[in-house]
């Protein structure tokens, strides 16, 4: 397994030096980690392990150009282009107002499939730990998953060589569980993070 420690050291300063906060006031990396166990999980979702390591690394950085002073360049010196590229496609592209924001950010997003699988990973983390801290944003994250999962489904279609159907559809039950519709999602987590982890 890769040693992450560099990139999350430099995502860690990265978000420091913005002066970033996750809640309320909380260090930005407490979502930066969910977002990574995220993709760590479900990272057998990708069929070619390099890309499930391209994936995590994206993950660490995945706000990095958005919400710091670091560019596309500066981010690929530390992960590599290939990740760096991900980044680039979930980082949101200017827009009137956030609907728009989020649409021009898909149309590139749905290009790469592991930006895709990426951005769902952060759609749910963002979505949990709202729910969980009764956060006023949980609201709109359950509006807005109402015209995302549609796109993501309908990219994701191109996409199913390269990616584990059985793995992927746990991935969308537990997007869906977080952003309260009902039923439940397999427990995939726990069986999936220790199998990565071996």
């Amino acid at each position: 397994m890769s040693d992450y420690t560099k990139v999350a050291e430099y995502a860690e300063k990265c978000h420091a030096d913005a002066n970033c906060e996750y809640g309320k006031g909380e260090s930005y990396m407490v979502h930066v980690n969910m977002v990574v166990d995220l993709i760590k999980a479900y990272n057998k979702v990708f069929k070619n392990p390099e890309d499930g390591m391209c994936a995590i690394k994206a993950a660490y950085c995945h706000d990095v150009i958005e919400d710091t002073k670091e560019s596309y360049n500066d981010v690929a010196e530390v992960i590599g282009k290939d990740a760096a590229n991900v980044v680039l496609a979930v980082t949101d592209v200017a827009g009137e107002n956030r609907l728009m924001k989020h649409l021009l950010t898909m149309g590139k997003t749905v290009l790469d499939y592991r930006a895709i699988i990426l951005k769902m990973c952060d759609i749910c983390a963002n979505a949990t730990y709202s729910k969980n801290h009764n956060s006023s944003m949980y609201k709109k994250y359950v509006e807005e998953f109402a015209y995302r999962k549609p796109i993501f489904q309908k990219a994701l279609t191109w996409y199913k060589d390269e990616l584990n159907q059985e793995i992927l559809a746990g991935l969308w039950a537990e997007l869906s569980f977080a952003h309260g519709v009902a039923g439940t999602y397999p427990d995939l987590w726990s069986s999936n993070i220790e199998s990565f982890n071996q």
